[in-house]
């Protein structure tokens, strides 16, 4: 919520206009690909906006587009970053129901599975502009959550669009207004506020393999100045697969209830009050792993990398591997997706009933199966004031808990030799205030403070019978206890120069202080402030064109070395031999950005923005796990082999730098028929790269400066395209093809095979009456069965297994086409 409601206020709800998105058409296809959308800063579509909407479509206008990305209302096309809007309407109309499909449609990735983790939804890691972690806790994110501009912790891959009024992208640093976590971009899912007279919507979709979504509204009046508005629904996602013992693979649940309370006493003034509860149940995760034993592509092989000591230096790699091709879905077919997906008895007492007394796992709702279960629960309190002379007081407070456990085969594979339980409760609380002066005066500012407060907790029970273990036991090198305050002041100056002319600046001065406690009860902490400023000058040479450069700094949170603070004396001492100047906290990863952009209104029925950046990202955060010396064998915590049977994970920091271009088109080919597409292009790379666990492949390479980061496409593009008509009896109809590309990914870092590109065809049919949508939907098209995922992982699935040297490919895949059809039904 904004303080740019006040105005609205007398009314208890918004009015926007709603921007039916528009781009690229693709010429040698009926429909196109990728939905993008705008949408203005209001909170909730009237029937009367609806008509209006309907109205604009017949015309070959595109209509106005307000934001709120810099804390007021400015036109989209005039905001000097990289960001698009997307209303509810074209939420629903493109399909997108979760947070991962909404990255596909503009530009940033969402990934429940980076690196080496096989969590499902019980981690996520959202990336902007290939500035990829490879952790998949909060603090590698490169871009923030928030909803209603609080930041979201935990829980973020259950984020749903049951009542979701619009979703606005920022790309670029944005700690300047949202705070850390934000240095790549930040996702801002904005709410509905109660409409102003009694209504209600049912949505519902259900597909041919069983997947369905149902959610509900009632929303009205309760008072002259009180509006109340309750949402709630289920979904349900059918499973990807099936396990060889039976159980499902990538099944998902949710469910939620939330609902806003909506107070405009006076004209000046509003007050808004929303709570969310959601649970989320899922199977094991359809994570699918394939052997690289027999592949001797490798053998006539050779790359580069250097030495320690950065001695250029070239390799074949040492173990069987993939170096021609990453072998594709038809190649090796649904069998690679497999897990045992049944708990043993042994494993009941400590992962489910606790007998281990892990304290974080009797905060986290009880789990009895493979997957993972979690609870959600999310507070958050807003206020608007207009004041004198057109001055803004907005306030802001919101608090978010996470609950999650989840039980995963480790091995990714029949053979029972690793399982592990994590636990994962989060909680976090935001307080924020700002005064805005005038937004149409030609000097204008506004200055704010807030502050944030959060633990991160994570434990893990470890059941390695690969290497002779008989029960589980608590793992000491896969904790967290991480408690983070975070206060800081804010505020921005922006002057016009003359009609042309624009110049700002926006700055945060924050201090990051942090408290690690170990699983000894030892307690660490660092403090770090940091100014993270964004100047920008615009320039506007003619009517409907505006071109910027802006320069900005971002830093992520602070964190700890979690492995290095948790190890015994003798486990310390054998981390700092191999990682000389390890300390109990990482450096803080910090980021400086230079960004060009133009945006302009060709004509009434196109424009485009285009943005052109370069990004020098420090202190990039790499895991990697060290395990005991091989002379140990089976033998664990003793001073001479101090880790447990999963090693002990630590996080070094390396340098990279990304460059890129993003652009978005948007048309009204006709009155009837509208197109939009989005394209993105990077090229991220090392700039100084240490991985000291690579020699298990790359022998004596272990520095790979030069090298693209792993797993980030270069090129992804998004197009889709709407053909609207109408009938004799009042009913108008629509057709709707939407097409996502996602090109070639590295591997690993290490730079050794890519990843063949996949795209996606979707298809829509719609009829629209007064109060009914009904359509028919085909999603995939054309069944391109095309990795979503890949990542260079070791063989754990080899019986006995004596090292960690076989190594394989970890993937997720494209679903398989489906079918269905969705009704909306409004009274």
């Amino acid at each position: 919520m904004h303080a740019d409601h006040r105005r609205e206020a007398a009314q208890r709800s918004h009015h926007p206009q709603w921007l039916a998105r528009t781009s690229v058409a693709l010429a040698c296809s009926l429909f196109a690909a990728g939905a993008l959308a705008q949408a203005t800063a209001g909170t909730a579509e009237t029937d009367a906006q609806a008509s209006t909407k309907a109205g604009a479509e017949t015309t070959n206008a595109l209509p106005t587009v307000t934001v709120t990305a810099r804390k007021r209302k400015e036109l989209l096309m005039d905001v000097p970053i990289s960001m698009q809007a997307i209303s509810e309407r074209e939420l629903r109309s493109a399909g997108i129901t979760d947070i991962k499909d909404l990255g596909e449609q503009t530009g940033f990735t969402f990934s429940s599975a980076t690196g080496t983790s096989a969590q499902g939804r019980s981690f996520g890691v959202i990336t902007f502009r290939g500035l990829q972690g490879d952790l998949t806790f909060p603090w590698e994110n490169s871009g923030g959550v928030f909803i209603d501009g609080i930041f979201l912790s935990g829980g973020v891959s259950g984020v749903g669009m049951g009542d979701v009024a619009r979703v606005e992208v920022l790309k670029g640093p944005q700690n300047a207004f949202f705070g850390r976590s934000t240095f790549g971009g930040a996702v801002n899912f904005i709410t509905s506020n109660p409409s102003s007279t009694f209504k209600g919507t049912v949505n519902a979709s259900i597909d041919h393999k069983g997947t369905s979504d149902v959610d509900a509204t009632l929303q009205g009046p309760l008072t002259e100045k009180l509006g109340a508005r309750i949402s709630f629904g289920s979904r349900s996602k059918a499973a990807q697969f099936q396990a060889s013992d039976g159980g499902d693979l990538g099944a998902e649940t949710s469910k939620f209830v939330s609902g806003t309370l909506y107070f405009a006493p006076t004209a000046d003034l509003w007050m808004r009050l929303r709570g969310h509860y959601q649970r989320d149940e899922d199977s094991a995760p359809a994570m699918g792993f394939f052997a690289a034993a027999g592949n001797t592509s490798c053998a006539s092989r050779s790359y580069t990398g250097q030495t320690i000591d950065r001695t250029p230096i070239s390799f074949t790699p040492s173990v069987a591997y993939f170096c021609d091709r990453i072998p594709n879905f038809k190649d090796v077919g649904s069998g690679i997706f497999d897990a045992n997906t049944a708990l043993p008895a042994v494993a009941v007492d400590p992962m489910v009933n606790n007998s281990l007394k892990d304290p974080f796992l009797a905060k986290t709702p009880r789990i009895d199966h493979m997957g993972m279960v979690r609870e959600s629960t999310r507070v958050s309190a807003q206020m608007g004031l207009l004041l004198p002379k057109d001055m803004d007081l907005a306030v802001n407070a919101g608090y978010n808990e996470s609950k999650a456990s989840s039980i995963h085969d480790l091995d990714r594979s029949k053979t029972f030799n690793f399982l592990a339980l994590q636990t994962n409760p989060t909680k976090d609380l935001t307080l924020d205030a700002r005064l805005s002066t005038d937004a149409q005066a030609s000097l204008r500012g506004l200055i704010g403070v807030s502050y944030f407060k959060s633990v991160y907790q994570m434990s893990q029970v470890d059941f390695s019978p690969a290497f002779g273990q008989a029960a589980p036991t608590i793992s000491t090198g896969a904790y967290l206890n991480l408690r983070s305050t975070v206060p800081a002041i804010y505020g921005s100056v922006e002057y016009d120069l003359n009609p042309q002319w624009t110049v700002s600046a926006e700055a945060r001065y924050q201090t990051d202080k942090s408290e690690f406690t170990s699983q000894q009860g030892t307690t660490t902490g660092q403090s770090i402030s940091n100014l993270l400023p964004r100047l920008t000058l615009r320039y506007k040479p003619a009517p409907g064109i505006s071109t910027y450069v802006n320069l900005a700094q971002g830093v992520q949170p602070l964190t700890t070395n979690g492995g290095y603070v948790n190890a015994n004396a003798s486990g310390k001492a054998y981390l700092e031999q191999m990682f000389p100047g390890i300390s109990p906290f990482t450096k803080q990863p910090k980021l400086d950005s230079i960004e060009l952009g133009v945006k302009q209104q060709v004509s009434r029925s196109f424009q485009y923005a285009l943005a052109v950046y370069d990004q020098k990202w420090r202190n990039r955060l790499s895991g990697t796990t060290v395990f005991n010396p091989a002379s140990c064998g089976r033998v664990t915590d003793t001073p001479e082999c101090p880790f447990s049977t999963a090693g002990s994970g630590v996080t070094i920091t390396n340098q990279a730098r990304v460059r890129g271009l993003e652009l978005v088109l948007e048309a009204q080919l006709t009155p009837s028929w509208s197109a939009g597409g989005y394209i993105d292009y990077k090229k991220a790379y090392w700039t100084t790269f240490d991985a000291a666990n690579a020699s298990v492949i790359t022998g004596s390479a272990v520095a790979f400066d030069g090298n693209e980061l792993g797993r980030q496409p270069k090129l992804s593009v998004t197009a889709n395209s709407t053909y609207r008509y109408a009938f004799s009896n009042g009913w108008t109809g629509y057709t709707r093809g939407d097409l996502t590309y996602v090109g070639k990914r590295w591997d690993s870092d290490f730079n050794i095979v890519q990843a063949d590109g996949y795209s996606r065809f979707d298809v829509r049919q719609g009829f629209e009456g007064k109060d009914v949508l009904v359509e028919f939907f085909v999603r995939n098209l054309f069944d391109n069965r095309g990795w979503q995922s890949i990542s260079r992982y070791p063989n754990l699935s080899l019986s006995p297994l004596t090292n960690y040297s076989q190594q394989g490919m970890q993937v997720t895949v494209q679903e398989s086409r489906t079918v269905g059809a969705r009704l909306r039904f409004g009274f």
